[in-house]
């Protein structure tokens, strides 16, 4: 739907929510999660770094990795799992 025609929509639709307590307290929920949506992350940036340069070193091959069947075997013939 064009901004032109969703305009009048929503304000029709926006009149229906602030009648109902029930349908306000959601709609304050949006506008909450719209505005808070660039919330600071609780991992670090540094740890971002971090992933980015392991990551750049598997797709260079620079870093060895295994199969999950190589990793099995390893775990059975140490564990007897």
């Amino acid at each position: 739907m064009e901004t032109i025609a969703l305009r009048p929509k929503l304000i029709k639709d926006f009149g229906k929510f602030t009648e109902d307590d029930s349908k306000l307290e959601i709609l304050e929920s949006v506008f909450d999660a719209i505005n808070n949506d660039e919330k600071k992350s609780i991992v670090s940036d540094s740890h971002y770094d971090m992933v980015a340069e392991e990551r750049e070193k598997y797709i260079s091959g620079e870093n060895k990795t295994s199969s999950w069947e190589e990793v099995e075997q390893r775990l059975s013939a140490k564990y007897g799992l």
